[in-house]
């Protein structure tokens, strides 16, 4: 069972299906739930040196404050609704840095990246992927089109021998155990490479059902022509999965995060939620 949850609380069009994914969550596994919202504008925009004119400068803190106020007030009227235990918190710094540091005492955090131009947070475009990458703990994306019904009772692994796959497969045990069907699939599969090492081509169906986990489906594809991660979502919907699980691949350039072909592509493009480790 997850025991504590955070939900990126902020003022833009992906935070009502955050917030009911959180809500959904929360109410399944009993868990608290805490709301952060960090500062949306960068220090650059409320320094004394700033070049923007004091009276901008004003405008802009008074429209944050208002929309944080705003975010507040429905973040708690909603849990208090549904009978969850909740917690605000409203953090100074930067928001990678704040979300990644709440990240570590929870056992999920729920982001989605922001789509609408007039919000501050499509001020930050590389916010979920810088904190997916420094977090240390599992990251939920919620998809910014089609409805969310349900989260983990069709469960999708994405399996590729390597160290952020397993980290991923650790870091969903509370979610694996309370699913009904788990596939997981492998893209362009090196059976000889396995072979090579001892690996039995039956070890990761008998480490599943050793934690109780379903028996799971196994599927073999190939990327040929459509790459790895439109491989990844077209199994998805092939499979009805209302959850993917894999793990994120990047590097950081100058702090803003890069993430890897397959990665990118599924917080992109993704139709159901997504769950990534690092």
């Amino acid at each position: 069972m997850l025991g504590r949850i955070a939900i990126h609380l902020s003022h833009d069009d992906g935070l009502p299906r955050r917030l009911r994914a959180a809500l959904q969550l929360a109410t399944e596994h009993k868990a608290e739930l805490i709301g952060v919202y960090p500062p949306e504008i960068g220090p650059q925009y409320s320094s004394e040196i700033s070049a923007i004119p004091k009276e901008m400068q004003k405008l802009a803190d008074q429209r944050f404050t208002q929309d944080r106020e705003s975010v507040k007030k429905t973040f708690l009227e909603q849990t208090a609704t549904a009978g969850i235990r909740a917690q605000w918190r409203a953090p100074k710094g930067s928001a990678e840095e704040s979300l990644a540091q709440h990240a570590r005492y929870c056992d999920l955090t729920i982001m989605s990246k922001a789509s609408n131009k007039d919000s501050t947070a499509s001020l930050m475009p590389n916010l979920a992927e810088a904190v997916i990458m420094a977090a240390g703990k599992p990251v939920l994306m919620i998809p910014a089109v089609g409805e969310v019904h349900s989260i983990g009772r069709r469960v999708l692994f994405c399996w590729d021998y390597r160290r952020e796959a397993a980290r991923a497969f650790s870091d969903a045990a509370p979610l694996l155990r309370a699913c009904s069907h788990l596939s997981i699939l492998t893209v362009d599969a090196r059976p000889d490479y396995l072979s090579g090492k001892d690996v039995h081509e039956n070890d990761l169906a008998d480490y599943c059902a050793a934690l109780g986990y379903p028996k799971p489906h196994e599927i073999i594809k190939q990327s040929e022509d459509y790459g790895v991660g439109n491989t990844i979502l077209n199994t998805a919907t092939d499979e009805d999965s209302d959850l993917i699980i894999m793990g994120a691949y990047g590097h950081s350039r100058m702090r803003q995060w890069i993430m890897g072909g397959a990665s990118r592509t599924l917080l992109n493009s993704m139709t159901v939620p997504v769950l990534m480790s690092h």
